[in-house]
């Protein structure tokens, strides 16, 4: 492992896996809207909307060689009847949790299908799988990732 691409870094599951990388003596770039509480010569920080995506970023990141592992961890989602969810927050659990991940699946995905070694991991949930009346939406956005790396290969 030299390098590795952890979209969603900074915070929950993505900061902490970011930091066993670091651990393990790999260079982690964590991209996020908020810079991670880590400080530690290995880390980059790329400030990363997904609201407004920045191809030409994951474009060069997926391009350097050196990165030879992808986690997707961003994600986000309200408990809330769907009645009261706004149209642009629908949105952006749509946005952050399905499209933006298969856009950033899609810029790597030269990497993931050549025979060289490459890691790619895409946080999922068990709202995807279960139909729940408060995440009605958040449960629509994992189920579309589920369905998608199903039928990729």
């Amino acid at each position: 492992m030299k390098s590795a691409v952890v979209v969603g870094g900074s915070n929950g599951i993505g900061l902490a896996i970011s930091s066993l990388l670091l651990e393990k003596g790999a260079h982690v770039h964590v991209l996020d809207v908020v810079e991670p509480n880590i400080v530690h010569p290995n880390c980059t920080y790329h400030y990363c909307n997904l609201m407004d995506f920045q191809k030409d970023v994951f474009e060069q990141l997926a391009q350097d060689e050196e990165n030879d592992m992808l986690i997707i961890t961003a994600g986000l989602g309200r408990v809330a009847d769907f009645d009261k969810l706004d149209i642009v927050e629908i949105d952006k659990v749509m946005q952050v949790n399905a499209v933006s991940a298969i856009k950033i699946l899609r810029l790597f995905y030269h990497r993931i299908k050549h025979e060289k070694d490459f890691y790619c991991a895409v946080m999922g949930s068990i709202a995807g799988l279960i139909s729940s009346p408060m995440f009605s939406v958040y449960g629509a956005s994992k189920a579309a990732l589920w369905k998608f790396m199903e039928s990729v290969n």
